[in-house]
């Protein structure tokens, strides 16, 4: 099973694996060549894939990671819906209050993919009149 992670976390992981190497293993070889390679070269000695987080996400939606198959239109959709909310909410003066939800919308889309086109919890308008005496 092929392992994902950002470039950070590979730095991560390379700099714990230096460090076991030095201070448990006591092997300062190995230690000297894990900490000259490139992250990315670290990498493909572990078996890691280097992947930005969004890059990750659209992937793992595309192979059904999140229990739907995207087909190429329907990332086309959660993209166009990513920018209109992004579009939408964001403004130079936005405040982190303003803008938290829509990054979450986001979140939420780039996680579980579109909305099914029978979900009405956004009418609430039966509500209203019903507590109307």
């Amino acid at each position: 099973m092929k392992k994902y992670l950002t470039r950070e976390q590979t730095q991560t992981a390379q700099a714990r694996a230096v460090s076991f190497a030095k201070n448990v293993l006591e092997d300062s070889n190995l230690a000297d060549d894990l900490e000259s390679l490139t992250p990315e070269e670290y990498a493909d000695r572990g078996g890691i894939t280097i992947a930005n987080p969004l890059e990750r996400r659209m992937t793992n939606m595309a192979n059904g990671g999140n229990g739907n198959n995207m087909t190429k239109a329907d990332m086309q959709d959660v993209c166009d819906q990513v920018q209109d909310i992004l579009s939408e909410a964001y403004t130079p003066e936005a405040s982190r209050e303003e803008l938290a939800p829509a990054i979450g919308d986001v979140l939420d889309l780039l996680e579980n993919g579109p909305a099914d086109d029978t979900d009405d919890t956004d009418d609430d308008s039966d509500d209203d009149t019903d507590d109307q005496g």
